[in-house]
């Protein structure tokens, strides 16, 4: 069994989603930013309609336990949540764009976009969109981040490979 270096993990092609998906992300941060979607009200807002029926102008997701969860934590301090949230996209935003601390970025986009399927669920939204979304965060995670053609890679060759494998 031939065994690869930490700075020779991860494949071009997985190299080129993981910058595809980070550059999605940003871009819908830089909207979300612009939307002021962030502040605690709009953050709000936004899960109000999310579990509003469709005939009441909302999206209709019907996981009732996701929302339960939703409004008994992330509603209790929207503020704090909605600024949270905003850098945890950022986080996997740039992470995933520069190939930068990949692993982590890519096992936080798997619960982002898994957390944002559940919340849509069942609603008139296409969640399939997130099935992919998750389903490329996982590939990127487990072929080591897509390290190729990113920071980590640099990183890998000149340290090894980081401590649990987690940070690059």
């Amino acid at each position: 069994m031939e065994t690869t270096s930490a700075s020779h993990r991860g494949s071009v092609g997985v190299a080129m989603l993981r910058v595809a998906l980070g550059l999605t992300t940003l871009f819908t941060w830089f909207d979300n930013i612009d939307k002021d979607f962030y502040r605690g009200d709009n953050f709000a807002g936004f899960f109000d309609w999310v579990s509003k029926s469709p005939d009441e102008g909302g999206n209709g997701a019907s996981l009732g336990f996701v929302h339960s969860i939703i409004d008994n934590t992330l509603l209790q301090a929207a503020g704090f949540f909605g600024f949270v949230i905003m850098f945890v996209e950022l986080f996997i935003a740039v992470g995933l764009t520069l190939g930068l601390f990949t692993r982590a970025a890519s096992l936080a986009a798997i619960g982002f976009f898994g957390s944002l399927f559940l919340t849509y669920y069942g609603g008139e939204e296409w969640i399939w969109t997130y099935v992919i979304l998750t389903a490329a965060a996982v590939a990127i995670f487990l072929d080591w981040g897509g390290r190729k053609l990113g920071v980590d890679e640099y990183l890998a060759k000149r340290k090894g490979a980081s401590p649990g494998t987690l940070i690059w």
